[in-house]
């Protein structure tokens, strides 16, 4: 069964120099969920102040990140003396560490910059390679200016309309679809000719001042220096590589130490400071958790720690922490996803699982693809640690069974034929073509039992909260509950021609639950004892009645929602048949292959749509009934040694 943790309100206070050490212990346990302590207490206690201090290993942590720790062990179990390290030791390394990083990295930099202008330039010269002009003259005259770059060949007749301007484009080369050269002009003029130039959509390609020569012997000058700067480059990246490894240990202890003690003083931040002198710090842990949190916060001398009922602040929210049995614990995702509960509310996780494994067997019902299912999603599980191939693993067998009941085995409708004739089952299998008005109204049936169970769930939440106006006169309430039984009554006397309709009936069951429903909140306040609140009669009579017309509408519809259900059953059996029909006409030597790839393609995009569409149902017709997803979840503080990780925890502070 599905419950909701029990969790206890921790207060621990001690001397303010105890703090980081009540943190650490905190931290230690696993199981204490911080909340912000300062905040709460702020303005209901005179003497509670936020903690001012200011963080010495931020500056260390920040200068270690600037180096390059992917082949250092960041992760790691080992525990780091606190007096191996002082902020002031880590800059005294740090700087030894960068020191002789630094002039190599520097090195390295240019040397790859400089690699990548020979590499560009390389490029830009394979397409001067009939000239036989000197590109060191070219590039440096003193009385022309010269571009080099391409543009469209289309807009190289546009240069013709420019015939009177002071510039010349020389062509060397061309792609087909651009004109590659130089253009020149003087001075003076060049200003107005790059303008007209970009307006062709010339784009100019900078060649380095360090190019000379024919651009044959600029392209093999530069080929030998970007060989030479590759092996320069390999050797310096294998210098610090070797300064690295023998500085990783080190550097990981460095990181890990600075990282906890980071968040430490992060967390710190949380605590109310008592008259300047003692500190408090605020949170849930688990009740079952007490004994071994206590031995942990319980090494750390002078401190008052304080266990109270998880409501007793009132200014504070108990998180939730899901309890959950070994079936439904998978499906607390889908929970998560909607929202969580409320402390003291209904964790709906195993009615979820429950009716989303049935659900799913029943729309998509076959033997051989529910164990084929079953068997990938509990592979997942087990090697991925996927909390949905879990999922799959559960109802996949729930489509096994199903498959089973209509005799469906990867698509062979008639393969367990002989089997139920054999045992003498006459209503078995249930083939979806032969038995539409079974599955139609066997869905809608199924559809209206889990309203009304989901109305029933409601109304005990309801009347835990003392909300008596929703429990009893809501249209999810008892009088909810009476008013859509006996309408269904009526439905089910008409379509098997036993009628129940009476006067006392429509009297009772139909008119005064909707009567109920429409004067649903004077009679809740009378209930409560509250005084009755409404501006006019006129706006009263008005609201209630398109409400309770809603209501009606909201009845009618999601009942006839669930004829998905039925609906996707025949889906699944009309895309088998037509893999079938697919194999029998490719001959036999193909056939097995079609059968195969079929089953796996409906198997995908079949049990993807369905998830999604029983998904939908539960969040829509379930859960919209009974459920209010505006908990907060239960995250112990932790810290992450991720090096791109910035949070404390899981938890957000």
């Amino acid at each position: 069964m599905s419950s909701i943790e029990k969790l206890e309100l921790v207060r621990i206070t001690g001397p303010l120099e105890q703090l980081s050490h009540a943190i650490i212990a905190c931290l230690d346990s696993k199981v204490f969920h911080m909340e912000n302590a300062s905040r709460i207490m702020a303005g209901s206690d005179e003497n509670a102040a936020s903690l001012v201090q200011s963080n010495p290993y931020a500056e260390p942590l920040k200068r270690l990140l600037s180096l390059d720790l992917r082949n250092v062990p960041l992760q790691s179990d080992e525990k780091i003396d606190a007096a191996e390290f002082t902020p002031e030791i880590i800059n005294a390394e740090l700087d030894r560490i960068t020191s002789s990083l630094q002039e190599k990295q520097d090195t390295l930099v240019k040397n790859k910059e400089l690699l990548a202008e020979c590499e560009t330039a390389l490029v830009h010269l394979s397409h001067l390679q009939n000239s036989e002009e000197d590109l060191g003259k070219l590039l440096h005259c003193n009385h022309v200016v010269c571009r080099f770059g391409k543009l469209p060949e289309e807009n190289l007749e546009k240069l013709d309309f420019y015939s009177s301007q002071s510039f010349v484009f020389t062509k060397y080369d061309s792609t087909g679809a651009y004109a590659w050269g130089f253009y020149f002009s003087t001075p003076d003029q060049i200003a107005s000719v790059d303008s007209i130039m970009r307006g062709l959509l010339f784009e100019e390609f900078r060649i380095p001042d360090f190019v000379h020569g024919t651009p044959t012997e600029a392209m093999n000058d530069l080929q030998k220096t970007v060989a030479d700067k590759k092996q320069e480059i390999e050797t310096q990246e294998k210098e610090l590589s070797e300064i690295y490894s023998s500085e990783a240990e080190k550097l990981g202890k460095m990181y890990r130490f600075l990282k906890y003690q980071n968040e430490v003083f992060k967390l710190r931040g949380q605590c109310a400071v008592l008259r300047g002198k003692f500190f408090c710090l605020m949170g849930y842990i688990p009740t079952a958790e007490k004994e071994n949190f206590g031995k942990c916060v319980e090494k750390v001398p002078k401190l008052t720690i304080g266990y109270e009922e998880p409501w007793s602040d009132s200014k504070m929210q108990p998180p939730v922490k899901l309890k959950n049995g070994w079936f439904s614990k998978p499906f607390a995702m889908f929970t998560e996803m909607y929202g969580l509960p409320s402390y003291n509310g209904f964790n709906p996780t195993t009615l979820l699982a429950i009716t989303y494994t049935l659900l799913f067997g029943i729309m998509f019902g076959d033997l051989g693809q529910g164990l084929l299912m079953s068997a990938i999603g509990f592979f997942l599980a087990k090697k991925k640690d996927m909390p949905l191939g879990s999922i799959i693993g559960r109802i996949g067998l729930s489509s096994a069974f199903f498959g089973l009941l209509y005799g469906s085995v990867f698509g062979f409708e008639d393969l367990l034929d002989p089997m139920y004739e054999k045992m003498g089952i006459s209503f078995l299998p249930l083939h979806a073509m032969e038995n539409t008005n079974v599955f139609i109204f066997g869905a809608i049936g199924i559809g209206a039992v889990i309203i009304l169970l989901s109305i029933v769930i409601n109304v005990i939440i309801r009347l835990k909260q003392k909300n008596f106006a929703e429990a009893i006169f809501g249209n999810n309430g008892i009088f909810g509950f009476i008013f859509f039984a006996a309408l269904l009554g009526i439905v089910i006397g008409v379509l098997t021609g036993k009628s129940v309709i009476s006067a006392p009936y429509i009297i009772f069951l139909v008119v005064l639950p909707l009567l109920a429903m429409f004067f649903r909140e004077p009679l809740g306040a009378i209930v409560a004892r509250k005084p009755i609140e409404f501006t006019s009669v006129g706006d009263f009579i008005a609201s209630n009645f398109f409400e309770c017309f809603e209501f009606l509408l909201g009845y009618a519809t999601n009942t006839l929602s669930f004829i998905r259900v039925g609906g996707f059953v025949f889906s699944h059996a009309g895309l088998m048949s037509v893999v079938m029909l697919l194999a029998e006409t490719t001959g036999k030597a193909a056939s097995p292959i079609v059968v195969i790839l079929g089953n796996l393609f409906v198997m995908g995009l079949e049990g993807l749509i369905v998830g999604i569409q029983v998904l939908r149902l539960e969040f829509y017709e379930i859960f919209s009934r009974c459920y209010d997803g505006d908990g907060k979840p239960f995250t112990p503080i932790a810290v992450s040694f991720d090096d791109d990780s910035d949070a404390v925890s899981e938890q957000t502070i």
